[in-house]
């Protein structure tokens, strides 16, 4: 028993590193003892949009790609309550829907300029130039993960953005998930930046690499970009990674 439990100790230490390994079993303890208390561990990358498609435009013609911009009877597929919908909605978010014959099989949510976090209490503004938008909920229906919709479905939301003078789609990403993150280096997202939350109750307290940097309650507005500001170097040292 010890030596299994040191054997997987090891292998979440080498996956996640030391810091970030330590925060996951904090917020595994805190949850057991109450389900509204835990850490929530955020990274924050941003991913280029492509000037030329990741597949060959023969591959991937079975899919259909549509933007729907309000309430939509096929968006029922993807199993997400009608409230979360309708809140995504009222926020300005878009959706990226990928279809196969009559079936959804995928789908990009993105927004721009700010996206109202679910999660935790917090804001995320983008820079206002209009060079990024905010992606979050990207699906792939699992009989599809090992064929070539991953990749297509984001050719598709790189041709869609780049007319607009979109450069950058910036996402969150749970620190804990690396399969996540792998899946987002492969396609060239760089790490912009972290922030970390802890909720005991209604209580939230936040650090963070970004402005504006710590935050005790309320709705705290974390500016997010492609790069990182320079103020934000003086908190590298405390990042958890």
């Amino acid at each position: 028993m010890m030596t299994s439990t040191w054997q997987r100790l090891t292998t979440l230490v080498r996956e996640l590193g030391a810091k970030t390994a330590s925060l996951y079993l904090l917020d595994r303890a805190l949850r057991r003892v109450n389900h509204r208390c835990g850490f929530f561990f955020y990274q924050f990358w941003a991913q280029p949009v492509h000037d030329r498609p990741r597949l060959p435009l023969a591959r991937g013609r079975a899919y259909s790609f549509r933007l729907i911009q309000a309430m939509d009877p096929a968006l029922s597929d993807l199993g997400r309550p009608s409230a979360v919908i309708s809140q995504r909605f009222s926020q300005g978010a878009q959706c990226l829907m990928t279809t196969k014959g009559e079936a959804l099989v995928g789908c990009i949510w993105f927004v721009h300029h700010t996206y109202i976090e679910d999660e935790v209490r917090v804001d995320y503004v983008l820079p206002k130039d209009g060079a990024c938008v905010w992606d979050f909920d990207v699906f792939v229906a699992p009989p599809e993960r090992l064929g070539f919709l991953f990749a297509k479905q984001w050719d598709a939301f790189d041709a869609l953005l780049k007319p607009q003078g979109v450069r950058y789609t910036i996402s969150r990403i749970n620190a804990f998930n690396q399969r996540s993150i792998a899946s987002h280096r492969s396609l060239g997202a760089e790490k912009c930046g972290w922030a970390l939350f802890l909720c005991l109750g209604s209580f939230q307290w936040m650090m963070s690499n970004q402005h504006p940097f710590v935050a005790f309650g309320g709705r705290p507005r974390l500016c997010i970009g492609p790069l990182m500001p320079s103020k934000s170097r003086a908190f590298s040292g405390l990042d958890p990674n």
